[in-house]
Protein backbone atom coordinates (compact mmCIF):
# COMPACT_ATOMS: atom_id res chain seq x y z
CA UNK A 1 0.00 0.00 0.00
CA UNK A 2 2.78 1.87 0.48
CA UNK A 3 4.27 1.58 -2.83
CA UNK A 4 1.19 2.43 -4.24
CA UNK A 5 0.75 6.38 -1.96
CA UNK A 6 4.58 6.95 -2.95
CA UNK A 7 3.60 6.25 -6.86
CA UNK A 8 0.76 8.44 -6.76
CA UNK A 9 2.52 10.76 -4.77
CA UNK A 10 4.84 11.23 -7.29
CA UNK A 11 2.50 11.30 -10.70
CA UNK A 12 0.75 14.02 -8.76
CA UNK A 13 3.92 16.25 -8.03
CA UNK A 14 5.20 15.63 -11.81
CA UNK A 15 1.95 16.36 -13.54
CA UNK A 16 1.61 19.78 -11.44
CA UNK A 17 5.30 20.57 -12.10
CA UNK A 18 4.41 22.04 -15.33
CA UNK A 19 7.04 25.38 -17.20
CA UNK A 20 5.17 28.74 -17.63
CA UNK A 21 4.82 30.01 -20.74
CA UNK A 22 5.23 33.56 -20.79
CA UNK A 23 5.78 36.67 -23.25
CA UNK A 24 7.55 39.36 -23.07
CA UNK A 25 6.66 42.67 -25.01
CA UNK A 26 7.79 45.95 -25.68
CA UNK A 27 6.46 48.82 -27.54
CA UNK A 28 8.23 51.75 -29.33
CA UNK A 29 7.57 55.18 -30.66
CA UNK A 30 9.32 56.10 -33.34
CA UNK A 31 9.68 59.90 -34.32
CA UNK A 32 10.74 60.08 -38.44
CA UNK A 33 9.90 63.95 -38.16
CA UNK A 34 12.04 66.81 -37.69
CA UNK A 35 9.53 67.81 -34.56
CA UNK A 36 9.51 66.97 -30.67
CA UNK A 37 6.54 64.67 -29.93
CA UNK A 38 4.72 64.73 -26.45
CA UNK A 39 2.12 61.93 -26.27
CA UNK A 40 -0.44 62.71 -23.71
CA UNK A 41 -3.42 60.32 -22.72
CA UNK A 42 -6.84 61.94 -21.32
CA UNK A 43 -9.48 60.41 -20.07
CA UNK A 44 -12.69 62.55 -19.87
CA UNK A 45 -10.86 65.79 -20.54
CA UNK A 46 -8.71 65.37 -17.67
CA UNK A 47 -4.47 64.38 -18.97
CA UNK A 48 -2.47 62.06 -17.34
CA UNK A 49 0.94 63.79 -16.11
CA UNK A 50 2.26 60.55 -15.02
CA UNK A 51 1.79 58.79 -18.62
CA UNK A 52 3.25 61.50 -20.33
CA UNK A 53 5.83 60.48 -23.22
CA UNK A 54 8.33 62.89 -24.84
CA UNK A 55 9.87 61.85 -28.30
CA UNK A 56 12.92 63.59 -29.68
CA UNK A 57 13.25 64.36 -33.26
CA UNK A 58 14.68 61.49 -35.69
CA UNK A 59 14.64 58.91 -32.53
CA UNK A 60 12.90 55.88 -31.28
CA UNK A 61 11.87 55.74 -27.85
CA UNK A 62 10.98 52.66 -25.97
CA UNK A 63 7.29 53.56 -24.10
CA UNK A 64 6.31 50.32 -22.66
CA UNK A 65 7.86 47.04 -21.45
CA UNK A 66 5.98 44.23 -19.66
CA UNK A 67 6.09 40.76 -19.50
CA UNK A 68 2.81 38.19 -19.45
CA UNK A 69 1.91 34.90 -18.37
CA UNK A 70 1.03 32.62 -21.83
CA UNK A 71 2.71 32.71 -24.77
CA UNK A 72 1.44 34.64 -27.30
CA UNK A 73 1.39 38.65 -29.14
CA UNK A 74 1.20 40.13 -25.71
CA UNK A 75 0.48 43.63 -24.51
CA UNK A 76 1.34 46.31 -26.56
CA UNK A 77 0.67 50.41 -26.11
CA UNK A 78 -2.64 50.37 -27.37
CA UNK A 79 -3.93 47.85 -25.05
CA UNK A 80 -2.13 49.83 -22.21
CA UNK A 81 -4.31 52.90 -23.74
CA UNK A 82 -7.70 51.18 -23.42
CA UNK A 83 -8.67 53.00 -20.00
CA UNK A 84 -8.04 56.41 -21.71
CA UNK A 85 -10.40 57.81 -23.81
CA UNK A 86 -8.19 59.93 -26.32
CA UNK A 87 -4.46 60.39 -26.44
CA UNK A 88 -3.38 64.21 -27.47
CA UNK A 89 0.03 64.39 -29.60
CA UNK A 90 1.69 67.88 -29.48
CA UNK A 91 4.27 68.95 -31.53
CA UNK A 92 7.06 71.52 -30.60
CA UNK A 93 4.88 72.35 -28.07
CA UNK A 94 2.09 73.78 -29.86
CA UNK A 95 0.48 72.14 -32.81
CA UNK A 96 -1.35 69.05 -31.74
CA UNK A 97 -3.82 65.77 -33.16
CA UNK A 98 -5.92 63.87 -30.96
CA UNK A 99 -6.52 60.23 -31.48
CA UNK A 100 -9.70 58.67 -30.54
CA UNK A 101 -10.02 54.95 -29.14
CA UNK A 102 -12.49 52.01 -30.81
CA UNK A 103 -15.84 53.15 -29.73
CA UNK A 104 -15.10 56.63 -28.76
CA UNK A 105 -17.70 59.18 -28.96
CA UNK A 106 -15.48 62.13 -29.04
CA UNK A 107 -16.07 65.00 -30.82
CA UNK A 108 -13.53 66.39 -32.27
CA UNK A 109 -13.61 66.76 -36.33
CA UNK A 110 -10.11 67.00 -37.30
CA UNK A 111 -9.67 63.66 -34.80
CA UNK A 112 -7.88 60.61 -36.41
CA UNK A 113 -10.82 57.47 -35.57
CA UNK A 114 -9.59 54.42 -34.55
CA UNK A 115 -10.10 52.76 -38.05
CA UNK A 116 -7.94 55.42 -39.90
CA UNK A 117 -4.09 53.30 -40.58
CA UNK A 118 -2.97 56.33 -38.65
CA UNK A 119 -4.50 55.64 -35.23
CA UNK A 120 -1.67 54.95 -32.60
CA UNK A 121 -4.76 53.03 -30.76
CA UNK A 122 -5.29 50.76 -33.47
CA UNK A 123 -2.50 47.71 -33.19
CA UNK A 124 -2.44 46.47 -36.55
CA UNK A 125 -1.03 50.00 -37.68
CA UNK A 126 2.29 48.96 -35.26
CA UNK A 127 5.24 47.04 -37.22
CA UNK A 128 5.15 43.61 -34.95
CA UNK A 129 8.74 41.60 -34.82
CA UNK A 130 9.53 38.44 -33.05
CA UNK A 131 12.52 38.97 -31.77
CA UNK A 132 13.08 35.55 -29.84
CA UNK A 133 11.04 32.28 -29.32
CA UNK A 134 11.83 29.14 -28.11
CA UNK A 135 8.96 26.27 -26.73
CA UNK A 136 8.00 28.27 -24.08
CA UNK A 137 8.49 31.81 -24.27
CA UNK A 138 8.51 35.02 -26.97
CA UNK A 139 9.66 38.24 -27.44
CA UNK A 140 7.70 40.67 -29.49
CA UNK A 141 8.55 43.98 -30.24
CA UNK A 142 5.84 46.29 -31.76
CA UNK A 143 7.33 50.07 -33.42
CA UNK A 144 4.87 53.16 -34.41
CA UNK A 145 6.11 55.43 -36.80
CA UNK A 146 5.68 59.49 -36.85
CA UNK A 147 5.96 60.65 -40.15
CA UNK A 148 6.44 64.77 -41.08
CA UNK A 149 2.77 63.77 -42.83
CA UNK A 150 1.39 63.64 -39.27
CA UNK A 151 2.72 66.84 -38.50
CA UNK A 152 1.48 68.41 -41.63
CA UNK A 153 -1.89 66.96 -40.53
CA UNK A 154 -1.60 67.94 -37.53
CA UNK A 155 -1.04 71.98 -38.78
CA UNK A 156 -3.79 71.89 -40.65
Amino acid sequence: MKKYFILFLFVILYMSCRYEESTYTKTFVTNNSSHSLELIPYYQGMGSNVDIKNVAPNSTLEILNNNNRGKGTGYSYPVYLIPFDSLYVVYDHSDSCVYYRENSNGTNPKAIKYDSIRSIYNVSNYVRKITQEDKRSISNEYTFTFTDQDYLDAKK
